[in-house]
């Protein structure tokens, strides 16, 4: 196994870091690093003794599915037979920091710290934290510095320098006005010190649309900007933000004239203390791992709670790399530390995020109960049509189309275009319910606020298509869908079907064929040309796709259907209905 990997992989990491600055949406891509700070440094000694060795491929399973608190226990028990063993420390100390026990990890840092030819990197960063978080401005600054030769911590050594001194009441932003990745601190560095002048110059000194600086950055510069009297900068910021985001405009028009009347927001969060404001910092660094590098963004995340326990945002992100990783329960715990009282509007979108994990984790029953609460408390319409779309998911349309009827009532009966989507949803459970006059009506609906909505119209049309009727109609829709996702299976297949219901056999089997190009193991699509190829004398391909077909599927109905055509070919007077949902909308 590799030595020094820990330092090699942070080498990368960093690297990575500060080319790409702070932006949130930045492409963390890079072809020379492929693992990320934890994943790819391991102990440097061989497997372990007999009685150790299932302790330490449970460990490295556990890790590599992101179950690190299953992994620190397993690494713990070796630590406990071979307790000076470096690497072994090391790395139990970044699986406690990961996991959230802080007063662990800290623990083995101070070991780590003492000791003679460890790499201590990890180790004084923990510790430097540590000090921080106590106020202990200039000693953290002291146990860090130690290492300015270290890409970690020439990474991070500006942040705590900047908001250390801010801790003491000076303002030293030398270090990050210059960087365009850490220029949203320096901001928020001269704005915790109260410090007007240096606020004057960074607004006269940067356009900030310009910068790398995510949107919800900048609106928080803006805020700053005009609370401290740089009501120009601030304008500046959003009346590009305005044109830039439509959609936003009658909010950042309302933000320009609070800056005329003087009735300006509440200053961010992240000047409440010095603390708070390095979490955010190092929140942005595991914001930015996260694409990609997912246990680096885990400790830097943990790193960030630290030192602020209330970061509702490294919360959730969290709770996203664990539920990537079917991990469902943790990330549900991780949502539930957040903090929402006093803000109904947060409780529901937390209560609604965990419901769909409790779905996620096979748990729909009690993803109903939660949203059922909030449906009947808060008349909460979102709620209510999630209820609706997890009975859909079980394929329960009854229950499914009471529960979208009820969000119907929410709204008194008249359809929204920021619900369009209840009407296409209510739609397609109205048409597996076989009530094709209300589905037509809610597809219609649907497509009347939603014109070149593909998905939508692939619906409808190929409705109309499986009952026969209004073919023309259909192929236009369902060709206006193909151009608007010409990379969809799904849709592509539907304009073959279509093709092939009006008894284009030729243009069926070709628009097919590219269907399959798309969704090769999709059992509806291979039956589909199958048929086609049947209808243009090509028998034995089309009994290969119906064996493919078959191979695609354990749906013991469809694979009954296609058998007979296996065996009997397809009746030549009789064109096959083969009812399925063709799509699942993007929710």
């Amino acid at each position: 196994m590799k030595k020094n990997s820990f330092r090699l992989s942070v080498l990368l990491t960093f690297s990575l870091f500060l080319s790409v600055g702070c932006d949130q949406y930045s492409d963390a891509q890079s072809g020379d690093l492929n693992d990320d700070v934890l994943g790819q440094y391991s102990p440097s000694m061989e497997m372990p003794s007999p009685t150790l060795s299932g302790s330490f491929l449970s460990a490295q399973f556990a890790q590599n599915r992101s179950d690190w608190e299953a992994a620190s226990n397993y690494f713990a028990k070796i630590l406990d037979t071979s307790p000076t063993d470096k690497e072994i420390q090391i790395r139990l100390m970044a699986l406690q920091m990961g996991s959230g026990h802080y007063d662990q990890a800290i623990q083995i840092a101070n070991k780590i710290s003492k000791s003679e030819g460890a790499d201590k990197t990890l180790a004084n960063l923990i510790l430097a934290l540590e000090s921080f978080k106590s106020g202990k401005f200039q000693e953290s600054l002291k146990v860090i510095s130690g290492d300015q030769n270290d890409p970690v911590v020439l990474a991070i050594l500006p942040l705590v320098k900047s908001w250390a001194e801010a801790g003491k009441g000076a303002t030293d932003i030398t270090e990050l006005k210059d960087s365009p990745s850490l220029i949203y601190q320096a901001v928020l560095v001269a704005a915790y010190t109260k410090n007007k002048d240096a606020l004057a110059q960074l607004a006269q000194s940067y356009d900030f649309v310009k910068t790398r600086t995510p949107v919800a950055r900048l609106e928080d510069i803006a805020v700053i900007f005009a609370h401290y009297g740089e009501t120009e900068e601030s304008k500046g910021i959003y009346e590009a933000l305005k044109a830039g985001i439509p959609e936003r405009a009658a909010f950042y028009d309302t933000q320009i004239k609070n800056l005329e009347t003087e009735s300006k927001k509440n200053l961010p969060n992240q000047l409440s203390n010095p603390q708070v404001g390095l979490s955010d910092a190092i929140f942005d660094m595991a914001q930015i791992l996260s694409r990609g590098y997912e246990d680096s963004a885990r400790l830097f995340a943990h790193m960030s709670l630290y030192l602020n326990p209330d970061n509702a945002a490294a919360y959730e992100l969290l709770a996203e790399i664990a539920s990537d990783h079917k991990l469902y329960s943790e990330a549900t715990t991780y949502l539930s530390r957040i903090d929402t009282s006093g803000d109904k509007n947060r409780k529901i979108q937390i209560q609604r995020q965990i419901a769909q994990l409790q779905v996620l984790a096979g748990y729909p029953d009690e993803a109903i109960r939660i949203l059922e609460t909030l449906a009947s408390d808060h008349k909460n319409i979102d709620a209510q049509i999630q209820i609706g779309d997890i009975y859909r998911g079980q394929e329960d349309f009854k229950n499914a189309l009471k529960a979208y009827n009820r969000a119907y009532d929410f709204l008194g009966n008249a359809i929204t275009a920021q619900y369009w989507d209840l009407s296409f949803a209510r739609g397609m459970t109205n048409e597996r319910l076989k009530n094709w006059d209300q589905a037509e009506k809610d597809l219609k609906t649907a497509l009347l606020f939603q014109p070149d909505q593909p998905y939508v119209l692939n619906y409808l049309g190929y409705s109309w298509a499986d009952q026969g009727i209004h073919l023309d109609k259909a192929a236009e829709l369902i060709e206006k869908a193909v151009r608007l996702k010409p990379d969809d299976g799904a849709i592509v297949d539907s304009l073959g079907w279509i093709y092939f219901r009006m008894g284009q056999y030729d243009k069926a089997v070709v628009t097919l064929e590219k269907a399959i190009e798309l969704a090769p193991t999709e059992p509806e699509l291979n039956d589909h040309l199958g048929d086609a190829y049947w209808r243009v004398g090509r028998k034995n391909e089309a009994k290969f796709q119906w064996k493919r077909a078959v191979s695609f599927t354990s749906d013991s109905s469809l694979i009954e259907k296609i058998q007979s055509k296996i065996d009997a070919g397809l009746p030549e007077n009789i064109l096959v209905n083969q009812k399925t949902e063709k799509v699942v909308e993007n929710k």
